[in-house]
Parts: C-alpha cells; sequence; structure tokens
C-alpha cells in the first residue's frame, strides 16, 4: 500500500493529521515529507494546535527505515563521504512551528518514531503503547533527538539508561518518568488527543507561541538569561492591543463577582 497522510480539521483551531504506511510505518522521507506538508497545510488554515497520528493498527512509527539508513550512508560514501546539503528534517520541522504539537502513540514508537514523539510539544499514548530507543543494538546511536531532546525530558541518567540499554518502556513508566503526558485507553486515544488539542487551540494563538517560545529558548541559557529573556517575551505580548483587550475583559468578569475558573474560561476539576 502507498504512504498515506491525510488531514482534517475536527474542531475549531485543530488539525489532525493522521499518516499510514502498513504494515509497521517504518520512517520513510516519503513519509517524513508528506507530514511535512501536512504540518504546513493546518498551519495555513490558521490552526493553532494539531494531533499527529497513526492509521496503521499497533503502530506510531516502528522506526526509522534501516535500508533508508543503509542507502544513504552509501551515498554518502560514493559522493567522498561528503553530507548532502542541509535541509530542515521533520524532527526540526515539527518542533519549531508555532503551533503546539501532539502525538498520539497507538503502539510501537521507537528509534525514530519516539524521537518524532520527543520532537513534539506534547505526548499522549494509549495504555498498550511502548517507547524505545534501541539503536544501539544496531551498532549506531539514535540520531534524531534520542540524546538530546529526550535528555531534556527526563534527565541524563533515565536517557543514557534507555538508549545503552535498549528496551522499550511501556506508557505507564514513560508517563512517570515524564517523557509523556497522559495515558489514556487505547479504544480513547484519537479523541482524548483532539479534546486535548481542542483545549489548546482556545487560547490565543500569539500567547502560545509566546509560551513555547519561552520555554525553548530558556532550555540552553543560564537561569539569568532564560529569566530575562522571559521577561522580555512577556512585555512584547502583553502590550500587544489584543492581549490589553482580552485582560481587560477578563477583568471585567471579576468586577461582576464571576471566580477565576469562570472569568478565564477554565473547566473546573471535576468536569475534566
Amino acid at each position: 500500500m502507498p504512504v498515506s497522510v491525510n488531514v482534517t480539521y475536527p474542531a475549531d483551531g485543530v488539525g489532525l493529521i493522521v499518516f499510514a504506511d502498513p504494515p509497521r510505518n517504518f520512517g520513510s522521507a516519503e513519509l517524513a515529507g508528506k507530514i511535512m506538508e501536512a504540518v504546513e497545510q493546518v498551519g495555513e488554515a490558521g490552526c493553532r494546535a494539531f494531533v499527529l497520528a497513526s492509521d496503521t493498527p499497533g503502530y506510531f512509527i516502528a522506526h526509522w527505515s534501516l535500508q533508508f539508513i543503509i542507502d544513504r550512508q552509501g551515498a554518502i560514501k560514493t559522493g567522498g563521504n561528503r553530507l548532502p546539503p542541509p535541509g530542515k528534517r521533520i524532527f526540526e520541522a515539527i518542533s519549531e512551528t508555532p503551533m503546539i504539537s501532539i502525538a498520539a502513540n497507538n503502539g510501537q514508537a521507537w528509534g525514530g518514531g519516539a524521537e518524532l514523539s520527543w520532537a513534539c510539544d506534547l505526548r499522549i499514548a494509549g495504555e498498550s503503547a511502548t517507547y524505545g530507543q534501541p539503536e544501539v543494538g544496531l551498532g549506531i546511536i539514535p540520531g534524531a533527538g534520542g540524546t538530546t531532546r529526550l535528555a531534556r525530558l527526563i534527565g541524563p541518567t533515565k536517557c543514557l539508561e534507555m538508549i545503552v540499554d535498549g528496551r522499550p518502556i511501556g506508557a505507564s513508566e514513560a508517563l512517570q518518568l515524564g517523557a509523556i503526558n497522559k495515558v489514556v485507553p487505547d479504544e480513547d486515544l484519537r479523541d482524548a488527543a483532539v479534546a486535548w488539542a481542542a483545549h489548546i487551540a482556545q487560547w490565543p494563538a500569539w500567547s502560545l507561541e509566546a509560551c513555547k517560545r519561552s520555554l525553548y529558548e530558556g532550555q540552553d541559557l543560564p537561569l539569568e538569561a532564560a529569566s530575562r529573556n522571559e521577561s522580555q517575551i512577556f512585555f512584547d505580548v502583553a502590550g500587544r492591543s489584543d492581549s490589553l483587550a482580552l485582560m481587560a475583559e477578563v477583568q471585567a468578569r471579576y468586577d461582576q463577582g464571576l471566580d477565576s475558573y469562570e472569568a478565564i474560561g477554565l473547566p473546573r476539576p471535576d468536569t475534566v
């Protein structure tokens, strides 16, 4: 079957990108290219958040195609050990988009599949999902975030354990480590991911982008510099006319006697 990537818009401001390359969704240049086109498409449609999900039962992305890696290395050697002209990979493209990205893992996400998850901003998994960095068993290392983004998510100690041990972990352990955000029953995964994206997408696009930018820019800065950067971004967005108008609306609701849930528009804990 050919690689397929389909885009729908299940809620206001939300794009749902569903991909398939059965039977195992091995990562490939074709799949990556089509997903990147889909991300660009939902961005042009004005989405503020999108969900990345697989339509192949039991597999998010099994791992990146080994034949692709073998062929690429052969091409590099034939060309005199020179790398091809640099281009933005899917991992960077998803990480750098101003939209909030959510990876919904319905099964196996190993190697490049796990790294595609780490590149997303948020991660939700079905109860039977697994994550792994088994590259050490192939004589290589993770090459798209397994030693970098994952280390920032769970810390260097557990990251090193995952990449030298090689064995995958289940969704519940990934949640405990902080590698992912939520675990839901397998049958609820797609709906739960879309509902989460819809909640996030109700907020202003400029505010979501600023939150994301401050977090990621601050990760690689000393605390004092990160704090200055955060303050600068805060004052930039707080001075926007639309932000000022929105804050005035919320203040008016407080003045009317509403509590914080009602004034800001947040669901109460017993309704989430």
